[in-house]
């Protein structure tokens, strides 16, 4: 048997060592420190900007959720007040001209105070539309402290009165605050309306 021969390697082609590079201890670690500086660094910033989106979008979140619930807040408001408009045009048409008339008598009675103040003998002339006549007399009746004459003039509307004595003289018009009332009412019907519309 033979043995195949060793063949071993040649050392001979390499003519020469390479050098080894020296690295000193503080160059070493002054890479060290400027590498976990760089990374610290670069952490730091993808945490930031993490954090920035995060917020952002919980920021644009909560806008968007504030808006649907303004939107809402408005659109269950104007239910409210269109359910409730019928309620109010009842207070505004049966029970304000009823308080009206109810505290007409005070209102009177105050007017010819002031009227009558400084007047030796004062007779006070009140002049109503003919269809309050009646219930203008009713309400003398009960509150009149000066003698009184009423007189109808078909000059005057409803709910407008003219008080004279002497030269003096004021009006009261109850149509105001019931034109007041209905007007508003209106304003507030047509605000919900819209707000319906456009949401």
């Amino acid at each position: 048997m033979s043995a195949s021969p060793l063949i071993l390697e040649d050392f001979g082609q390499y003519t020469g060592l390479v050098p080894l590079a020296v690295i000193d201890g503080e160059r070493l670690e002054a890479e060290k420190l400027a590498t976990f500086d760089k990374g610290y660094t670069a952490g730091w910033d993808d945490a930031t900007d993490a954090y920035k989106a995060e917020a952002d979008g919980a920021e644009r979140a909560l806008a968007a959720r504030m808006e649907e619930l303004g939107f809402t807040f408005h659109e269950a408001r104007a239910h409210v007040m269109s359910a409730l408009r019928p309620l109010l045009s009842g207070i505004v048409e049966t029970i304000v001209p009823r308080v009206l008339q109810e505290t007409l008598g005070h209102r009177l009675e105050q007017a010819m105070h002031q009227l009558a103040d400084g007047q030796p003998d004062p007779e006070v002339l009140i002049n109503v539309c003919p269809d309050d006549a009646e219930q203008m007399a009713n309400c003398l009746s009960a509150h009149a402290r000066f003698p009184t004459r009423i007189e109808a003039d078909d000059s005057l509307g409803p709910g407008l009165i003219h008080i004279r004595l002497g030269q003096s003289a004021r009006e009261i018009d109850l149509s105001i605050v019931e034109a007041t009332l209905n007007d508003a009412l209106a304003a507030l019907d047509t605000l919900n309306e819209e707000t319906l519309s456009h949401g």
